[in-house]
């Protein structure tokens, strides 16, 4: 999800380019810290929760689709609809990748346990 955004780039390599003095093992370790907090502020600011931002999106599109059964179909409407559902669909796209990454993630931290039951 970060690899994809524009700015992942380049919030890495201006926290990178800071400097630090120590020995190069200390530095590695400042450089890294700073790197985490920096890259923890940014998530938050940019992708924030996936989950709310999928519900917020569901809400406002069925909130659209309302109106229009009430009211009827207009132009105006209608634009808003196709804003929502892109809207909706992004969202969907982000929280997608999310548990992708969060699978890859978790198989790679408890692995395959290779049972005899797959050898059989």
């Amino acid at each position: 999800m970060w690899s994809l955004h524009e700015d992942c780039k380049n919030i890495i390599t201006s926290s990178w380019t800071e400097v630090a003095i120590g020995c190069p093992m200390y530095v590695l370790n400042v450089k890294l810290k700073r790197l985490k907090d920096k890259l923890k502020t940014w998530n938050k600011e940019v992708f924030g929760n996936v989950h709310s931002y999928v519900k917020d999106a569901e809400k406002s599109l069925q909130h659209i689709q309302s109106q229009i059964h009430l009211d009827g179909h207009s132009d105006a409407l209608m634009i808003m609809e196709k804003e929502a559902q892109c809207n909706l669909d992004k969202a969907l796209e982000r929280q997608e990748e999310f548990w992708r990454e969060k699978a890859r993630i978790n198989w790679h931290l408890e692995g395959d346990r290779n049972t005899a039951y797959f050898h059989k």
